[in-house]
């Protein structure tokens, strides 16, 4: 049976790479050949609720190596290991998810417009900046 729980610490963290994608995609089909030779669907646990998005990291993962900051990871929670997924760490630590299919049907999860449209997006602006 494998480990429900991620491995403790910066492990924890990898980036997002083709072959990640390979991966869950291969997970995927696996999980769906048998659920059909199983014959009903089966109800998978919920997802952690300490790696929900919006979100702060846990402590038990320690802080992130400052290279892997805002950058695409694998998903770190078990219950998406075999959905198309990925998360991005902001520098205040909070968890943002993504979905790994193309984007409006042409920009992939590994293309620099895609990851440059998520720098935009995760990037905290300071409250002081911001003017009523």
């Amino acid at each position: 049976m494998a480990s429900v729980l991620p491995p403790p610490g910066v492990a924890a963290f990898r980036l997002f790479t083709p072959d990640s994608l390979a991966q869950i995609e291969r997970l995927a089909a696996e999980e769906r050949r048998a659920q059909e030779a199983e014959g009903q669907g089966q109800t998978l646990e919920a997802p952690s609720a300490d790696l929900e998005a919006g979100k702060s990291v846990p402590m038990i993962y320690g802080d992130p190596p400052p290279e892997l900051l805002n950058t695409p990871l694998e998903d770190p929670d078990p219950f998406y290991r075999a959905q198309k997924t990925f998360v991005v760490i902001s520098r205040g630590n909070t968890i943002y998810r993504f979905n790994a299919d193309p984007a409006c049907y042409l920009l992939s999860p590994f293309s620099r417009v895609r990851r440059g449209a998520i720098k935009i997006l995760i990037h905290s602006y300071p409250s002081d900046y911001i003017l009523y």
